[in-house]
């Protein structure tokens, strides 16, 4: 039999129920600022000029919420987004709980193969703005903890290339703590244009 009594701290938490309304209040707040960034993203002159692959756009953005990554209460908003079972091309925004948001650029097959030369080349660009490289095999890993991402500015230029070279899919990333909460619309719009300037610009 699984211990079901309630330690002391548990007990004085089940017995307040505002501190669920004040997390849900939040939660609705994150998902009205993901509402704020799709329409600034979709604004964005980047967007308008960037050669997406065909009905991408109208696709639309995605914003999903649920309350187990890694145990806690997380919001995505997929926009741009194409997902198929060959390819991704996709710009990923997430608030996760405790912890910070994170916007991540996902390129797989085609797409991957499309722009990998350009990544590549874009080395000083991703170092110099702090982006991060994804590591692991698995591509649904989302967040910055157990050495799941590397700072670019740590690879050397071929280190890099070479990263890029071997991989089947590439992410790219950036976290923002909750103290950038004001500012987080216009610095991910940032990044995102940064992000599909690398893919154009091969030097």
């Amino acid at each position: 039999m699984e211990n079901v009594s309630l330690t002391a701290e548990e007990r004085a938490l089940v017995g307040n129920a505002g501190w669920i309304y004040l997390k849900n209040n939040v939660l609705e707040k994150v998902v009205l600022l993901m509402g704020q960034l799709h329409e600034a993203l979709r604004a964005a002159p980047a967007t308008h000029t960037f050669p997406f692959p065909a009905g991408m756009l109208e696709a639309g953005g995605k914003i999903s919420r649920g309350e187990r990554y890694r145990e806690l209460p997380y919001v995505i908003l997929d926009y741009p987004r194409l997902f198929s079972r060959d390819n991704i091309f996709a710009f990923r925004t997430m608030f996760w709980w405790g912890h910070y948001f994170i916007a991540t650029l996902h390129l797989a097959g085609e797409e991957k193969e499309k722009y990998g030369h350009a990544i590549a080349s874009a080395w000083q660009l991703l170092a110099e703005n702090q982006f991060q490289v994804y590591l692991l095999e698995d591509p649904w890993q989302h967040d910055f903890e157990d050495g799941n991402y590397k700072l670019i500015s740590a690879f050397s230029e071929l280190e890099f290339k070479q990263l890029v070279a071997r991989c089947s899919f590439i992410k790219l990333a950036r976290p923002y703590s909750f103290e950038e909460w004001g500012k987080i619309v216009p610095e991910i719009v940032r990044d995102y244009t940064l992000l599909l300037r690398a893919l154009i610009s091969i030097s």
